[in-house]
């Protein structure tokens, strides 16, 4: 009863955030208004996702609760304003006088981003409050040495129209900008080889000062895989009959090797990191701009801007608001994302594509049952429905199609003609789901539904006291499914603090979103994973940090790692949050966490290749022994002497980490730790360290900011 408890708990979390918002209210009052018995009985009794949206809208119990609760959601979102934006530009100015131009950038930025677009409203600054406020940050910018920044507000400026009294100011500075920036393109030591970068909010003001990195995408070791999406030639998505599908190696896997680097297929920020962090990138703001209708929001750049508001933000951007307060979670957010991102149109594909492949599943499932009196057929009568179901097969697949079954190689996500199916060919645990859980995703549904309904998102919206039409429907069903595989697939992304007196010591990785990767969410569980992942920009990095054979598991972590949590926990967690027991061989064997593990754990393997027999390292002697295993003579006196030497290297390479050399600290570990693995097998004290270290220094290559 505990652990159904602690299971329903967790589920209800993935959907909303504690008892903050109207929707907890919302729900509640939903489910007293029909009662447990109509929930099992009536609720419980539907099988898809469309006819549970249909039954809140139309059954006597809830419609008129449904309603009554969702007539009454409305735009709310925070609107420019030109006064605040005036207050702020003038601040600037001011501060800047006094030679305080870092806080200088957070005001005018904080001015952008409330400024209403030029000629909007006339009665402040003439309606020039945006091109006003990009010029005097340009100003800072130009005084801080950052000329690219201060050519791009410049640009900006000139392009919203700027007073004319200001235009001739502006072309000399645009024009010293472009000069020095040549200048500088051919100088071996460029301005501002150290970008300085700030963190602009209209709620608070940090006045100290952060430096990022940009960095470039890893290679894939071992080549591109021609079948699976972003992944490397060295692994493949193997069916089997207790774990599901699950990523394995096909080739021999080395610690450092670059398994799969990805986009997501959605993405968001979480609310408090929008005035610090590109609404679309993430990448940290130094130069913020904002939406032309509201102040929620911040990007990097023009280019994140326009891609955000061409797609999705142009359905959140007036509603955002509301959708924060609430107290949906962060996935209910990216499973609206999945939905705005995509528009109206590719959405009724995305439900045509998925409806399609469930006929092709019943058929399929239905043919496999052979009627005993059945004829045999001919050779040639099976060589001609064998054509037939060939060609039946190459007219139902789509090019314009990318799934997880059905992919052309060289295909790309990015493809903007492409339809994306994959999402929904993962785990949702459907069949386990208790009807309560259906009903309250289906309440999140219908309130995301009307958010939709609300910002103009269907050409033909029904009215507020009309059944939702077949259109609205169909995408408030995907809603539901979003909400459904969401729960299990969407991973955290992250970036890693460094203290401001060392690069590892007293680092940590700060969550700052979430996001659904495809074919990531491929890779299982395991609590002693044989991968770490890290960000650079939206990416996921998933990197090997242990050596894996042909056919071995490639598994990551879902949270609960052996080192740090017993096995009780860790169990509890996986089964609440992810619906399954763990059985991994951490698990399995019940391995001690890190404050009570020794070296002396360590099993050694036998000498003889193929002989699975292992030695611990106090029974090993000088002496030659008779293997139990494969009944040979061995000595085991150069494997002790090699694992001695992989214990040396480990302290050679955390001291290179502590020297902030994470290049040669990785070589030392990787060298180690691939020795460890050819010798011995954990739990290892010294190995598992190690391996926790190398995570650390490779995601150093991964999104990084260090307070100055």
């Amino acid at each position: 009863m505990e652990e159904e408890y602690y299971r329903n708990l967790c589920s209800s979390e993935t959907l909303r955030s504690g008892k903050k918002g109207f929707f907890h209210d919302f729900t509640d009052y939903a489910i007293n208004a029909v009662g447990d018995i109509w929930i099992e009985k009536i609720f419980g009794r539907i099988d898809n996702d469309v006819d549970r949206l249909k039954c809140i809208y139309t059954d006597e119990k809830l419609n008129d609760v449904i309603r009554g609760t969702l007539t009454n959601v409305k735009l709310l979102y925070r609107d420019k304003d030109a006064n605040i934006s005036r207050v702020k530009r003038l601040e600037g100015f001011q501060v800047a006088r006094e030679g305080q131009h870092e806080k200088a950038l957070l005001l005018f930025s904080q001015a952008i981003l409330r400024a209403p677009i030029t000629g909007k409203c006339k009665t402040v600054d003439r309606g020039y409050s945006l091109p006003l406020a990009l010029l005097g940050r340009a100003e800072s910018f130009m005084v801080l040495k950052e000329y690219r920044l201060a050519f791009e507000d410049l640009t900006l400026a000139e392009d919203y129209g700027s007073p004319i009294e200001s235009r001739t100011e502006l072309e000399r500075m645009k024009e010293e900008c472009k000069r020095i920036l040549e200048v500088n393109a051919k100088s071996v030591v460029p301005y501002g080889s150290q970008e300085i970068n700030d963190k602009p909010s209209d709620i608070k003001i940090r006045s100290y000062r952060e430096t990022t990195i940009k960095r470039d995408l890893p290679l894939l070791s071992g080549g591109i895989n021609s079948k699976l999406p972003s992944a490397s030639a060295l692994l493949e998505i193997r069916e089997t009959k207790f774990a599901g599908k699950e990523a394995v190696a096909t080739k021999d896997i080395y610690p450092g090797d670059c398994l799969v680097v990805e986009e997501p297929l959605a993405a968001c920020l979480l609310p408090e990191f929008y005035g610090t962090h590109c609404q679309h990138c993430f990448s940290r703001l130094r130069a913020p701009i904002g939406c032309t209708e509201c102040s929620t929001v911040a990007f990097c750049g023009r280019k994140c801007r326009d891609v955000a508001v061409s797609t999705y933000h142009k359905y959140e951007c007036k509603i955002l608001a509301l959708l924060i307060g609430s107290g949906m979670s962060i996935l209910s957010m990216v499973a609206y994302r999945m939905i705005t991102q995509e528009g109206l149109t590719r959405c009724l594909k995305i439900y045509d594509i998925i409806e399609k492949k469930l006929i092709k599943e019943n058929d399929k499932s239905m043919s496999t049952v052979i009627m005993d009196n059945e004829p045999k057929l001919s050779k040639s009568a099976k060589r001609r429905l064998r054509k037939k179901k060939l060609k039946d097969t190459s007219c139902r697949n789509d090019d314009n199609i990318i799934s997880n079954e059905n992919k052309s190689k060289g295909s790309t996500c990015n493809d903007p003609n492409m339809i994306d199916v994959r999402a929904y060919e993962l785990t949702n645990h459907n069949t386990k789901r208790s009807p309560s859980d259906f009903l309250e995703r289906s309440l999140m549904a219908a309130f995301l539904l009307k958010c939709l309904q609300r910002v103009n998102f269907f050409e033909d919206t029904s009215r507020d006291d009309e059944i939702p039409n077949q259109k609205e429907i169909i995408v408030g069903s995907l809603l539901l499914k979003n909400l459904q595989l969401l729960q299990f697939n969407a991973h955290e992304f992250s970036e890693t603090r460094f203290n401001a007196n060392h690069r590892f010591r007293g680092s940590k990785s700060i969550y700052l979103g979430v996001a659904i990767y495809p074919t990531v969410a491929r890779f299982n569980h395991d609590c002693y994973p044989a991968v770490t992942r890290y960000f650079v920009g939206r990416n996921i990095v998933i990197r090997a940090i242990r050596t894996l054979k042909p056919g071995d598991v490639i598994a990551e972590n879902y949270g609960p790692i052996f080192t740090k949590r017993n096995l009780e926990e860790r169990q509890r967690t996986l089964s609440g949050r992810y619906w399954f027991k763990c059985t991994c061989k951490a698990c399995k064997d019940d391995w001690p966490l890190f404050e009570r593990m020794t070296n002396d754990l360590a099993k050694l393997r036998c000498t003889t290749e193929g002989c699975n027999r292992l030695y611990r390292r106090k029974e090993i002697t000088d002496e030659t022994i008779k293997c139990i295993g494969c009944q040979k003579s061995i000595n085991l006196v150069e494997r002790l002497n090699s694992l001695l030497e992989c214990e040396v290297l480990y302290v050679q390479g955390l001291d290179k980490m502590e020297e902030e050399k994470p290049e040669r600290a990785i070589e030392l570990l990787v060298k180690a730790i691939k020795k460890f693995h050819e010798i011995a097998v954990p739990p290892h004290r010294d190995t598992h360290l190690a391996e926790i270290a190398l995570g650390a220094c490779m995601s150093d290559s991964g999104n990084t900011w260090r307070v100055a």
